[in-house]
């Protein structure tokens, strides 16, 4: 039967003295008790101090809203957060710990930023000579797939923090295992596996329930389409926040959904099919106004293309509604918000210059070849 790393720490003697948690609502056991309990009731534990990434300790904070350091309302431990005016721990946060512990559901995408707090983490602990722990959870995205681009110099930020594809295919121990390599000081790293995990299982399969990670990442087919139509979020055009599925639903007020949907049809891979929708998004982009759009749908488990899914969708919005779509930038950041997400500029400017998509997806899939051996070492799972 299949379980999180959690199961094999906490039976583990090394379970001991004053933890650190990086953790949010993700990080429960297969029967939904959450962590924080089962350290606050482990013999030889104290639960001593939580640190939250981006969305907060509920997972419910708004996308890239600061959140405030806090009390769990229960246990009474200090909640710091890694999402506010710093992003990283403190010298000062660590002091009296005995180990820092990682637990979060990642998704398996760059710009998802809780591999940017997983980064951040383990380098604090590096610093500190603290032993850091991941209690690993399986790859939403499969594991298996690796789409780009990959990030380019000068484009970094907390949404683009280590330098992988923009969909690298592993799990955060893995991932944590491949950064700590490269580290000058690595930090004194234990992955705690799952439990009959294979690479290429959908999480439909695992026999867990779903915890949502963030607000928006509502299921799992929102996960499967998020790679590529996160990028709307770098544009004047909704992602779907707001609508009872975001990432698969996209529009605008001015957006005519029977072009949009001629031109893209033709350039969707087998499996994959798109309608015309309207909705009201609840809150971000365009909230409470009537939007016009499509929706993406597929019986697949693992979506191997979906990258390519939302090259395709923009180049079709493009070419059908010509000077309409913008790409959006944001004060703290030197590039068009998109760029960021991307990992570069070429992409954007390949879409504006009408480039054909899969001359785009070439180019990605070529920049991550080096990757794609270079991760080799550092996988913990078979394929199914």
């Amino acid at each position: 039967m299949f379980d999180y790393g959690l199961e094999a720490f906490l039976d583990s003697p090394r379970a001991s003295g004053r933890i650190g948690l990086v953790t949010n609502a993700t990080g429960r056991d297969r029967n939904g008790t959450h962590l924080t309990d089962r350290l606050a009731a482990h013999p030889r534990t104290t639960l001593a101090a939580i640190f939250t990434p981006e969305h907060g300790f509920g997972s419910d904070a708004p996308d890239g809203e600061a959140v405030d350091n806090s009390v769990h309302s229960r246990l009474g431990v200090p909640i710091f957060s890694l999402y506010g005016p710093k992003k990283k721990p403190a010298p000062a946060d660590l002091v009296g710990l005995d180990a820092l512990v990682f637990d979060i559901q990642d998704v398996g995408v760059r710009f998802y930023t809780y591999i940017s707090t997983l980064r951040n983490t383990l380098e604090a602990a590096a610093e500190a000579d603290l032993p850091f722990h991941v209690l690993d959870r399986p790859d939403l995205l499969g594991g298996i797939e690796i789409e780009g681009p990959m990030l380019s110099p000068g484009f970094d930020s907390f949404v683009g923090h280590l330098p992988v594809p923009l969909r690298y295919g592993m799990t955060p121990g893995e991932l944590a295992r491949w950064w700590n390599a490269q580290l000058p000081k690595p930090a004194g790293l234990t992955v705690w596996t799952c439990r009959e995990y294979v690479r290429g299982i959908a999480f439909e399969e695992l026999g867990v329930p779903w915890v949502q990670p963030s607000p928006s990442m509502k299921s799992p087919d929102t996960a499967r389409f998020y790679p590529g139509t996160c990028l709307y979020e770098g544009t004047n055009v909704s992602e779907g926040r707001g609508t009872d599925a975001p990432f698969q639903i996209l529009g605008a007020p001015w957006v005519q959904p029977e072009l949009w949907i001629e031109a893209l049809s033709p350039l969707l891979p087998p499996k994959v099919t798109v309608s015309a929708v309207s909705f009201r998004p609840t809150f971000s982009k365009f909230e409470g106004m009537e939007c016009r759009g499509i929706r993406l749908e597929t019986p697949l488990p693992i979506l191997p293309n979906a990258v390519g899914i939302g090259i395709r969708s923009l180049h079709a919005l493009l070419r059908t509604h010509p000077g309409l779509v913008e790409f959006t930038g944001r004060a703290t950041l030197p590039h068009p918000f998109f760029d960021h997400l991307a990992g570069n500029a070429w992409l954007r400017e390949s879409l504006l210059g009408g480039q054909p998509p899969a001359e785009i997806e070439a180019r990605a899939t070529a920049e991550c070849a080096p990757f794609l051996a270079e991760r080799a070492p550092f996988l913990l799972y078979n394929t199914r």
